[in-house]
């Protein structure tokens, strides 16, 4: 099953665009950002500002909570709810740490370094634990990847 299963959700999250990131600060603070992703395989990365909440938040305690839902139109019945609960470790990568990073979130950082030259830091994110919801399989259906 977890062979199947991580088929299933690498599929889904391959025709997602954005994911919902939760971090929290070193003073309990939650914060939610919605951020442009890719993955590779189960891992997820993107870029952002290095003078950004989530990467302070991250550097102080790399636990993050994700959601990710398809960029279809709203479903219309419960049915037709599918989407991803992903818990992981974050990382802020180092400049020349590009093995692994897709080639569009490598663009990305490009075009906002060569606007504000070392602004932007690309974040890898590991999971530990993914759940895969689709109610087409019944209502509140969710099969668990624990890694």
């Amino acid at each position: 099953m977890s062979e199947d299963l991580k088929k299933q959700i690498t599929g889904f999250m391959n025709h997602c665009r954005t994911c919902t990131i939760a971090t929290i600060s070193a003073d309990d603070e939650p914060n939610a950002s919605t951020v442009y992703f890719k993955n590779n395989g189960l891992d997820i990365y993107f870029n952002t500002s290095k003078e950004s909440r989530k990467v302070e938040d991250i550097k102080g305690n790399p636990k993050v909570a994700i959601t990710i839902e398809g960029d279809g139109p709203i479903p219309e019945a419960d049915k037709e709810i599918k989407g991803i609960q992903y818990h992981g470790r974050a990382e802020v990568l180092a400049d020349d740490d590009a093995s692994g990073v897709p080639q569009t979130v490598i663009a990305r950082h490009k075009a906002f370094n060569s606007v504000k030259p070392g602004n932007s830091v690309i974040i890898k994110v590991i999971p530990t634990k993914i759940h895969f919801l689709d109610y087409s399989r019944g209502f509140r259906h969710k099969d668990t990847l624990e890694l």
